[in-house]
């Protein structure tokens, strides 16, 4: 998945003590002696905790330190916070142009829905929709709220007590909207919930792109995750022999004393690197690009590489 996992026990070998770690927690990593304002060795995020240690997956491995004594410190994690914060602030500013222009006003009841005239019809791809639901406070079928779903030009709200079929309604709505040529954003308030709309869609194949951090992504459903579709990517692929060609340089460079071939060696070192990241940025373009679904926790649509993609539908699963 292009992440590092490496797990952490007590120098005693015990048990470990009383701690408030959770999996999902943004940990860093820390010299035992260092203070609290020492810089950390490396960042990561708690993928797995057993009685006697703590697994992190890390995006890079720490370049020093492992063989020292070390501390785990768990961080507040602010991203989701600041993204808030940011999309208010957008708000207030006002989206005069782009997809969500004539969105706002309907938001903010400054103009009335739309639909199309008729009822869309269509066949289903889940035939268990014959149990009826309530929708605010009227008795309709889920058939019925998928059709009047797909007939909005705008906004449609799908309300029910837990249990009701919500989600099954909403993977319904999905796959006629890609059946109909759509590319979806598909977002829910928690990684479970994202990950269930997921183990719905895959049985459909679905060209479907889950983003997010893999330790924080269900098993069932990592092959789906963009990490992993990065990974079998032909740029990837591209990405990993120049990462190879790089640390072999490095190695020479350690070795050459000569200062012209050390400074030759340095420069096709620059340029190395630099088509390594395009040749990343190309492989996460090109899945991104290829999906009809892309799902993610609503904090997670702020992931730059989405924010130059436009979509068709945008579906919130509040649970």
């Amino acid at each position: 998945m292009g992440k590092t996992l490496l797990e952490f026990q007590s120098t005693k070998g015990d048990v470990l003590p009383t701690h408030k770690f959770g999996t999902h927690d943004v940990a860093v990593l820390k010299l035992n002696k260092a203070d609290s304002e020492s810089p950390a060795l490396g960042q990561g995020v708690v993928y797995q905790l057993k009685d006697s240690s703590i697994t992190v997956a890390f995006d890079d491995i720490p370049e020093e330190g492992l063989n020292s004594p070390l501390r785990l410190e768990k961080v507040v994690n602010e991203v989701t916070y600041c993204r808030m914060k940011d999309a208010l602030i957008q708000l207030t500013k006002g989206v005069l142009k782009g997809p969500a222009a004539d969105l706002v006003p309907v938001l903010f009841g400054e103009r009335l829905l739309t639909f199309s005239k008729r009822d869309v019809t269509f066949s289903p791809f889940n035939f268990n929709l014959d149990h009826s639901w309530v929708f605010s406070g009227a008795f309709f079928f889920k058939k019925d709220g998928i059709s009047k779903a797909l007939s909005s030009k705008d906004v449609f709200l799908l309300h029910g007590a837990p249990g009701t079929g919500k989600t099954t309604t909403v993977v319904e709505i999905i796959l006629q909207e890609v059946k109909g040529g759509s590319k979806i954003l598909a977002c829910a308030a928690s990684n479970i919930a994202v990950d269930n709309i997921i183990e719905r869609l895959v049985p459909h194949r679905v060209k479907l792109v889950r983003l997010g951090h893999p330790a924080r992504l269900l098993p069932q459903v990592l092959d789906s995750a963009l990490d992993a579709q990065v990974l079998r990517g032909d740029n990837s692929s591209l990405a990993n022999d120049i990462r190879k060609e790089i640390k072999a340089l490095n190695g020479k460079l350690l070795k050459t004393k000569d200062r012209n071939t050390r400074r030759d060696i340095q420069k096709e070192l620059r340029n190395l690197s630099k088509e390594e990241q395009k040749r990343q940025q190309l492989a996460v373009t090109d899945v991104i690009k290829g999906a009809d679904v892309l799902l993610t926790t609503l904090t997670g649509a702020f992931y730059r590489k989405v924010e130059n993609s436009s979509f068709n539908l945008v579906i919130i699963d509040e649970g």
